[in-house]
């Protein structure tokens, strides 16, 4: 009969040889239990996916087993088989999310005084540990102080930082790390061998990157794939289960912003969404991108993942690009990725960006030449024009210039004049700087991303009752300026500072996006009136 189990749940590793990608863990338990070593207590710790689960199973396996070698367990023992269909009685798994009262951690410790049924120890695999009720740790940690002399716990957990030292101190902790990505390629590829499944590498290059490192996670959407495809996998199959751009879109948008190309950069974006694309998933896959153009940028080569085509893309933009814009780049779109994952799923924000980033590298013209002898302004003269016979000067202040970048450029660096910047402060500047970190705190339960930009915004000066704000860029400051969040952000501010603050937003001196030509058009055809607020 066929088994019609998960992929995942056929290809768990069942011994330690076998166990993906975590050698060292491996290593270190099949020497202790080969040399009799064993703990009685192991605290697994990792991403999800990597092994944490099949790594306990493993302990229990190799101390229960009738045949071991070397700390290996045989597989092939009764025992061996039994733990590895589930239905070995000595091998006990506990859910702490569903089973995480101080009653269920009193029961536990009423059955661990019990003998084995069969093998020479019980085993209790506790998975996500750390969603144990604080009475049930307390109620844990006597037993792990004190554990019966045939008892093993195993602790899993990916949040390791939740569990307590107390409980932490009196285990062996191993910290699973995320398997590589050529690792989760060679063994999804060698699953699909075994299977009969018809596979392309660029399918398998997308499920590996979409899986960020765990196996399991690689495992499930290779199964959705094959099932999707009838046994094909291939590249455009993943792209339509996943929502995934696939690598020549990601190369086009770097395309639009090697040649400044605002309009191709956002068309590519309507195009996606469109397309019912995943743009979070296409923002991570740029920053990826990103990375590979450094790697190529410093090494000459492009990195060794890279498909014939993607290299080919690397080795043209890399010579557009400089570290300095890459590293804007990377910035830029982390702000964004930031942005998808914890607020509103918008492409505007994206659109912006793109946007900020083409204007960015826009060559500003060049003041270094010579000056000329100056003459009276007038407003319809030309540089045409035949300079006219000196003159006696006189001092005399220049005639308005066109509203060109260099004008803007110098007016940003000039120090601004604020008619209130007289008044004295209501409240000192000292006090909202000591509360800020509260503010931040208390908007992370409503918007992660409201609250990464008050994080990286600065408080700069006290006028009257009025707090300026600055901003690293203008899309942080019409968020944090809009009016669902403005008032809320007085409202705490009052509460910790005293009551009638008031709050201005502006963006910090020497942000290309403040008054670029090409961003406030951008702005124009994008703009929401309750989101997006003027420059003041």
């Amino acid at each position: 009969m066929a088994d019609r189990r998960a992929l995942y749940l056929r290809y768990r590793s069942q011994t330690f040889a076998a166990l993906v990608g975590q050698e060292p863990v491996a290593r270190t338990l099949r020497n202790a239990i080969a040399h009799g070593q064993v703990s009685h207590a192991y605290l697994l710790t990792g991403p999800r996916g990597t092994g944490k689960t099949s790594t306990a199973r493993l302990i229990a396996k190799a101390v229960n087993c009738l045949q071991p070698k070397d700390g290996e367990p045989c597989d092939e023992c009764e025992h061996c088989v039994a733990i590895r269909d589930g239905r070995f009685l000595d091998l006990i798994e506990i859910d702490a999310a569903s089973n995480r009262s101080i009653d269920d951690v009193r029961d536990l410790r009423e059955k661990v005084r019990f003998a084995p049924t069969s093998g020479r120890y019980k085993v209790y695999v506790v998975d996500e540990v750390h969603q144990l009720s604080g009475d049930a740790f307390n109620a844990l940690l006597k037993t792990l102080e004190e554990p019966p002399a045939h008892v093993i716990f195993v602790l899993a957990t990916t949040e390791a930082h939740k569990v307590p030292p107390t409980i932490v101190s009196r285990t062996q902790r191993f910290d699973l790390r995320r398997i590589s990505h050529r690792l989760v390629v060679d063994t999804l590829r060698g699953i699909c061998a075994r299977e009969g499944f018809t596979c392309e590498d660029a399918a398998l290059e997308a499920i590996a990157r979409h899986a960020s490192g765990s196996l399991r996670d690689a495992e499930s959407i290779l199964d959705q794939v094959a099932t999707f495809g009838g046994g094909a996998v291939t590249q455009k199959e993943v792209a339509d289960l996943l929502g995934l751009a696939d690598a020549d879109e990601v190369a086009a948008l770097f395309d639009s912003l090697a040649a400044s190309d605002a309009a191709g950069g956002v068309a590519l974006i309507e195009h996606l969404v469109d397309d019912g694309r995943d743009l979070h998933e296409f923002t991570r896959r740029s920053l990826d991108h990103a990375r590979a153009l450094v790697v190529a940028q410093t090494t000459r080569a492009a990195p060794p993942e890279a498909s014939e085509s993607v290299a080919a893309a690397l080795e043209r933009q890399a010579k557009a690009f400089t570290l300095a814009r890459l590293a804007r780049v990377v910035r830029r779109l982390t702000e964004v990725d930031v942005e998808l994952k914890y607020g509103e799923v918008s492409s505007l924000s994206l659109e912006l960006a793109i946007a900020e980033l083409c204007a960015d590298a826009v060559p500003q013209p060049s003041r270094s030449e010579p000056p000329t002898p100056r003459e009276p302004a007038h407003p319809t003269a030309t540089r045409s024009t035949p300079a006219a016979p000196p003159a006696p000067r006189r001092p005399a202040p220049e005639a308005p210039r066109s509203n060109t970048v260099v004008d803007l450029a110098e007016r940003r660096a000039a120090p601004r004049v604020d008619a209130a910047s007289t008044e004295p402060p209501a409240y000192p500047l000292e006090t909202v700087v000591a509360v800020w970190g509260t503010v931040v705190d208390r908007f992370k339960a409503k918007s992660m991303g409201i609250a990464t930009h008050l994080a990286l915004a600065e408080p700069v000066s006290v006028s009257g009752f009025v707090l300026t704000l600055s901003f690293a860029n203008d899309f942080a400051r019409a968020k944090v300026n809009s009016d669902s969040v403005r008032p809320e952000l007085e409202r705490h501010l009052a509460e910790l500072v005293g009551p009638g603050v008031r709050v201005r937003c502006v963006v910090a001196r020497g942000d290309p996006s403040s008054d670029d030509p090409m961003l406030r058009a951008a702005r124009e055809i994008f703009r929401k009136p309750d989101r997006i607020l003027e420059v003041e």
